[in-house]
């Protein structure tokens, strides 16, 4: 019993008619390769630990629940940029009236 393609030959068929272009694979995958890392990082416990809200909130630019305090005057309004530079090539997609 022989292996057919839906497209009629068989895989030493299609061997054949590709020659020296068959793919030949050197070894494990690029995602077999990504696992076995990730499982080898996993068992050496290597793991990134990231710093947790209450970490965090020890920190001077933090506020109790951890989250970042942004200096007075720190924000940048993209509207407010076109606003003040009307002659900007995007200006005029911004508030400006169409006649």
């Amino acid at each position: 019993m022989t292996d057919k393609h839906p497209n009629g030959y068989t895989k030493e068929m299609i061997k054949e008619i590709l020659g020296t272009s068959w793919p030949d694979p050197p070894g494990e995958s690029g995602n077999e390769a990504r696992k076995r890392k990730g499982r080898e990082m996993r068992a050496r416990g290597e793991k990134t630990l990231y710093p947790t809200a209450e970490d965090r909130a020890k920190l001077p630019n933090f506020d109790k629940n951890g989250k970042y305090i942004y200096p007075e005057g720190s924000g940048f309004s993209y509207v407010q940029y076109l606003k003040d530079h009307p002659d900007s090539t995007e200006a005029g997609t911004y508030g400006s009236k169409v006649s």
